[in-house]
């Protein structure tokens, strides 16, 4: 549905953006993830026709559109600052880009009513945005974006200032409403959270670069590089050497870490390595079993789960997630333990 070829863009001698290739196929929901200034917000804005590429092409049902005008495209755009309408009520800024698409008044009224409903803010249609909350006023974006029935909707991160309870419901309707109405999105975003919990397809970027594409279980899981495991998610991260493949073992400043066979592909022994551990595969383990050994430096309590940080020497420092009720404390002696699968195992 929506194709990015070879996408090459330079400010001046700043490459923002290199050699970017992907695809989002009709009806899913991809997502731009990666650190500011990674280039994602370029690529978005050069799909919606404000930017023009450098080199490459943009393609939307097979069609070229990369010489077109934004309004040709037939894109939903919801931007950071929401961008209404302040002398506007919420039902004429919703009207207004439906004007522009030369909907007829009956037309037009049926589709404000329709996204209204949707997106929940029906009883404010005659308030103007500036007597609205910030999340009522991203539900007007959203629901503007949608009511011309684009065929991609494309979202620079809608949820930025927004408190973390409130960033959560809507990042939920925002999921939900894609699916009602089936509408294709590419979302940007910098909160790794946002994009494993909403996406179909996660594409990481990094320095204008693609790094890893794939479903959020393939990039949490199965990281490409260092970047993508240092960036989505948190580990527990040690510098190793392969020691052997029969049994799969690697040496590390703090010990030897069992693995699997198929982590160690492509790896012969003596090869540098860099060995990731989740917080949710580690548990803690009687003091003689554990793989792992340290002193805990802090504990903090996140409601459904506890973060637990251990010095485990050599400059390592352990994350472990673990019941609230585990009784542990800053300064405690503790052991982990692991299930050798679960070991991520990339090139040093």
């Amino acid at each position: 549905m929506l194709e990015v070829e070879n996408l090459t863009k330079f400010y001046g001698d700043l490459r923002a953006v290199n050699d970017l290739s992907f695809r989002i196929e009709e009806g899913e929901f991809g997502t731009l993830l990666g650190p500011s200034g990674c280039g994602k917000s370029t690529t978005l804005r050069t799909i919606a026709g404000l930017v023009d590429p450098t080199e490459g092409g943009i393609y939307l049902r097979g069609d070229d559109v990369t010489g077109q005008a934004p309004n040709e495209r037939n894109i939903g755009l919801v931007f950071q600052d929401s961008a209404t309408f302040p002398h506007m009520t919420v039902e004429e800024n919703i009207e207004y880009g439906l004007k522009m698409s030369g909907f007829d008044p009956d037309e037009r009224e049926k589709q404000i009513t329709k996204y209204l409903d949707l997106v929940q803010i029906s009883e404010y249609r005659d308030h103007r945005p500036t007597e609205l909350s910030g999340g009522q006023e991203r539900r007007v974006s959203i629901a503007r974006a949608l009511a011309y029935e684009p065929d991609i909707l494309l979202l620079d991160e809608p949820l930025t200032g927004l408190d973390r309870v409130l960033r959560q419901d809507l990042r939920n309707e925002i999921k939900q409403i894609q699916r009602e109405v089936e509408v294709t999105t590419l979302y940007v975003t910098h909160d790794q959270e946002e994009a494993l919990s909403m996406s179909d397809k996660i594409l990481v970027l990094n320095n204008g670069e693609k790094q890893q594409e794939g479903t959020p279980t393939e990039i949490y899981d199965d990281p490409s590089n260092r970047f993508v495991a240092n960036f989505v998610g948190k580990s527990t991260r040690l510098p190793g050497t392969v020691a052997s493949h029969d049994p799969p073992q690697i040496d590390t400043p703090i010990g030897t870490v069992p693995t699997d066979t198929a982590s160690l592909d492509g790896f012969d022994p003596g090869a540098d390595v860099e060995v990731f551990l989740r917080p949710e595969d580690l548990s803690l383990a009687d003091a003689g079993d554990g793989v792992l050994r340290g002193s805990v430096t802090n504990v903090e309590y996140l409601g459904t789960y506890s973060e637990v940080l251990i010095d485990a020497g050599e400059g390592i420092q352990a994350v472990l997630h673990t019941s609230t009720s585990a009784n542990v404390d800053i300064g405690d002696e503790v052991a982990l333990t692991f299930d050798p699968s679960n070991v991520i195992v990339l090139e040093a």
